[in-house]
């Protein structure tokens, strides 16, 4: 990019983001402290991954949670929108039948 097209604002930005990537490649080229790999370590055995039985469980008890919330709301629309749709038409029979009198 040429400097020459980018806004005063613009080119802090970019001048910024460079600062962070030289500072980012400066902490990343140090050497690590022979700690910090067994601390990663230790999160890493406290957490073990699931095995695919365990996730695969998991899975289908988040699905079957999701079904059963979409038979709830389902369950409520099925009686609002029938009920609601019954009263317009017996409002409708009655207006028109009032209209024949």
């Amino acid at each position: 990019m040429e400097e020459k097209k980018l806004s005063a604002r613009e080119a802090a930005l970019v001048a910024l983001a460079r600062r962070e990537a030289e500072a980012r490649k400066g902490t990343a080229s140090a050497a690590p402290s022979p700690a910090q790999p067994a601390a990663r370590q230790g999160t890493a055995q406290e957490k073990p991954k699931p095995s695919p039985a365990e996730r695969l469980a998991q899975l289908m008890s988040e699905e079957h949670a999701e079904t059963e919330r979409r038979k709830k709301k389902m369950r409520r629309y099925g009686i609002v929108i029938p009920a609601a749709i019954v009263a317009i038409f017996a409002l409708w029979v009655l207006r028109a039948s009032s209209r024949r009198r």
